[in-house]
């Protein structure tokens, strides 16, 4: 790429002295093509003739190859700090391409370096513009930036996407190094179209921080709309004890999430619920000046069922009958039947009214509850749960329970179902089941005088394991099972008056020995010295022992009469098991037990009165 002279042979004799020409004849036959330094070449023939060293001075030079060069900005201000609309920011430089050299022999020299030079462009939308003279200036308050192959202006304000608030970043000083005031701030607001908003109060505190720390303050609220006060939806409050919606705090400040108290009842005449209109709410303003329309509210129809009448222009309902509140699906309504649309479990909380009955659609599921004071309706089954019912429970599926005794189905009236497993049933009536019975303890006729069968309709219908206690008959088809599981069928007409009636008995005697006590410990001598006040109260113990003595002898009657219907209806009664009755049955009447040892078939067992056993007969 350089042309120098290294050795030279002065000329002797005849010979001609060097000259420019001789030096560009020697270059012509090297093939040298570059052009050479005139200057260069007088000065190597001055120094040769001088007799000095020549080999310092070039007399032609290749051309060098340009590397392409990355378009740049030359920064004319401090860009860490905001600039303002019209100021200068920088001038860019456009990208270089690369150019090949060429060396002294005329051959192409390739430039160092791949690809395309890197470009800058300013976007139509950058916030900034670039002049004919390659400036670059500002048309918004903010920081610029050379990213991702654009030169930008960063707004530093901007506007919620609700346009109810202007926030920005506040700096003391701005790329020129000049202070920046609140007017400048405001001025930046106007352009935007959201001075009328501006909040000069903020702004002067923010640059009040701003100069003294010297660094920023973000998220400034620089400007403020007005947010519209959307309508409020029609809301139905009612005017009666509500159901807890999450559950209560038990006596040791635990929470119990199924206990929810009960469902609502409600006299006639009372009021039950006021329906609260929908409002249609004020308009807002944007940070721009324009209006914000308000969302009214949502309409809540609602009118009076069968047994409820409405008010004050459809505003309160009024129970027409006492009831159960049913309020769903736009009808409010009082009823004697509580529906639930679904399971009982954890999301509906335990269910519990103080009057009607309650049909479940679903299934009571394990640890809930369900009480009501009259019947109880369950479309699916009930699992392991608490159920009490003043009247008849009915359940389309089965019973089934863990057995641990935790858990238990109690009805005043007939319990009826598919099938019961490991339940734990007392009913005050019948007790109907489809399939089969097992594992489970049944008593069915507690009240004597509401009947108490117990029955397994289904034409190979089975009992297994347990025991079933009723009042006046059990009929089945089959009873215990090959492997002799033990299972007792009980026949008995002890009830909850017997019951009652000796327990009084026994309290009578007892308090009837207190006051006897107290006699016999009082002498003669003792008896005439008491004051009037003692002596009263001596009178007193006696009249009591008198008519305690008399209750003892009516409950006697009493019990006397309930042991005669007792034997009326245990001669009446009938075990009956159409099919097999297997070895481990045990069959109970009147105090006495009879252990199967081996299979009958097609038998019934009845009481004999008189020879005081259980006769066993075939159907």
């Amino acid at each position: 790429m350089k042309l120098i002279v290294s050795c030279h042979t002065p000329a002797r004799g005849a010979g001609r002295p060097l000259d420019a020409a001789g030096v560009q004849r020697v270059a012509d036959q090297t093939g040298i093509v570059r052009p050479l330094d005139p200057e260069a070449v007088a000065r190597v023939l001055a120094l040769l003739q001088a007799g000095e060293d020549v080999r310092e001075v070039v007399i032609a030079r290749g051309v060098k190859p340009k590397p392409p060069r990355d378009a740049w900005v030359d920064p004319m201000a401090d860009l860490s700090r905001p600039v303002f609309p019209g100021m200068p920011l920088g001038r860019l430089h456009p990208a270089e391409l690369a150019n090949p050299g060429q060396d002294l022999l005329g051959n192409e020299v390739r430039a160092p370096g791949k690809g395309e030079p890197a470009t800058l462009v300013v976007p139509a939308e950058a916030s900034c513009t670039l002049g004919a003279d390659w400036v670059i200036k500002a048309t918004a308050y903010g920081l610029a930036e050379v990213t991702n192959g654009e030169v930008r202006v960063r707004p530093l304000i901007a506007v919620s996407p609700d346009k109810l608030a202007v926030t920005g970043a506040i700096y003391g000083h701005d790329a020129m190094g000049a202070r920046i005031t609140a007017s400048r701030i405001e001025a930046e607001l106007i352009r935007l179209g959201l001075g009328q908003w501006a909040d000069v109060g903020r702004i002067l505190a923010a640059l009040e921080e701003a100069w003294e720390t010297t660094a920023p303050v973000e998220d400034v609220l620089l400007a403020q709309g007005k947010a519209p006060l959307h309508g409020r939806d029609a809301r139905l409050e009612l005017l009666v004890a509500e159901r807890s919606g999450v559950g209560s705090l038990d006596s040791q400040d635990r929470m119990n999430w199924r206990d929810r108290g009960y469902t609502p009842v409600v006299e006639a005449g009372q009021d039950i619920a006021r329906l609260h209109p929908a409002t249609a709410g004020t308009p807002g303003t944007d940070v721009y000046g324009q209006p914000i329309p308000a969302r009214a509210g949502k309409p809540l129809p609602y009118k009076p069922g069968p047994n409820v009448e409405a008010l004050e222009e459809g505003s309160l309902f009024r129970a027409r009958t006492p009831g159960v509140v049913l309020a769903g699906k736009g009808v409010i309504d009082v009823s004697d039947l509580l529906v639930i649309p679904g399971d009982v479990d954890l999301a509906t909380g335990n269910i519990r009214t103080q009057k009607g009955s309650v049909q479940v659609r679903g299934s009571v599921r394990t640890g809930s509850s369900v009480e009501v004071p009259d019947s109880i309706l369950v479309n699916g089954a009930i699992e392991d749960a608490m159920v009490i019912a003043g009247m008849d429970v009915t359940v389309a599926g089965g019973i089934v329970m863990t057995g641990d005794g935790s858990t238990e189905l109690r009805a005043g009236g007939s319990v009826s179902a598919t099938f019961t497993q490991n339940a734990r049933i007392t009913a005050g009536e019948n007790v109907i089941v489809q399939r089969y019975i097992a594992r489970s303890d049944i008593t069915a006729g507690f009240k004597v005088q509401a009947g108490g069968f117990v029955k397994v309709t289904g034409a190979r219908g089975r009992i297994m394991g347990g025991a079933v206690v009723s009042g006046q008959g059990i009929e089945v088809y089959e009873v215990g099972s090959p492997l002799g599981v033990a299972t007792v069928l009980v026949l008995t007409q002890e009830h909850d008056e017997a019951r009652a009636l000796v327990a009084e008995k026994h309290r009578l005697k007892d308090q009837n020995g207190q006051i006897t006590k107290v006699l016999l410990a009082l002498t003669p001598e003792k008896a005439a010295q008491l004051e009037p006040e003692k002596r009263a109260r001596i009178k007193d113990l006696l009249a009591r022992r008198e008519e305690n003595s008399l209750a003892i002898q009516a409950i006697g009657r009493r019990l006397a009469e309930l042991a005669q219907e007792a034997m009326n209806f245990m001669e009446a009664g009938r075990i009956i098991v159409r099919g097999m009755a297997h070895p481990g049955t045990v069959i109970k009447m009147g105090g006495t037990s009879l252990h199967l040892t081996q299979t009958l078939q097609a038998s019934q067992f009845s009481w004999d009165r008189a020879g005081k056993s259980i006769r066993v007969g075939t159907l």
